[in-house]
């Protein structure tokens, strides 16, 4: 289960190979559970509650892989709870929840209960290396190595400033694979926007732009 809820929350970043999750991960369950899912079900949150962590949501993501995602059951919803609270305690951005697990957050800890309290943005107006016209000014770096998506800030005459994204491949030329995210009036609102889009520190995030993303780096 630990292996599984790895693979689900980031699949870049397990140790063995795609092709082996069905078939040593899930499929082993498959008959047990469709034959008698509320035994399945409570005999399989005994065994993952007690021990925490990514078991859980691993556990909480096979119920739905092999039951539907209609199946109801107290011991699945213990499972949900119980992921989504190891991911909260651990700093895991409402961003990378799926939608059906932020409304179950919702449904069942209420709209005013926020998912995770960030540090405010600095105040309008706050000091920032200008932009200048037209420049390509990188912000944030997702991740390591010469192809990681990158973000950079653009200032432009007519439209304020804009977020551009390059996602490039490997031998693909940069100015072919940018596109431009969102834009803003001024760079204080553009950063404001990107930081709240990331959410937290990408792989690199540029000293300026580092303010205004709201959450630290999860602790997983």
């Amino acid at each position: 289960m630990e292996r599984f809820g790895r693979f689900e929350f980031d699949a870049t970043g397990i140790e063995f190979g795609t092709d082996l999750v069905w078939s040593e991960l899930q499929a082993p369950f498959l008959e047990f559970a469709q034959s008698d899912s509320d035994r399945f079900t409570t005999q399989l949150a005994a065994a993952v509650i007690p021990a925490g962590g990514f078991a859980l949501f691993g556990a909480a993501r096979t119920v739905w892989n092999l039951l539907g995602p209609d199946f109801a059951h107290p011991c699945y919803d213990a499972l949900r709870m119980d992921a989504l609270e190891f991911f909260r305690a651990r700093g895991v951005p409402g961003n990378r929840l799926s939608a059906g697990d932020r409304e179950f957050w919702r449904l069942h800890r209420g709209p005013d209960e926020p998912w995770l309290v960030g540090r405010p943005p600095p105040a309008p107006g706050a000091a920032l290396p200008p932009l200048a016209t037209g420049e390509l000014r990188p912000v944030a770096r997702m991740s390591a190595g010469p192809h990681a998506e990158t973000v950079y800030a653009r200032a432009d005459v007519q439209d304020g400033c804009v977020a551009v994204v390059e996602a490039c491949g490997r031998g693909r030329d940069p100015a072919g694979c940018r596109f431009d995210w969102f834009g803003a009036a001024t760079q204080y609102e553009l950063y404001l926007r990107i930081g709240e889009a990331l959410q937290v520190p990408a792989h690199w995030v540029a000293d300026e732009l580092m303010p205004f993303i709201p959450f630290s780096a999860p602790s997983l």
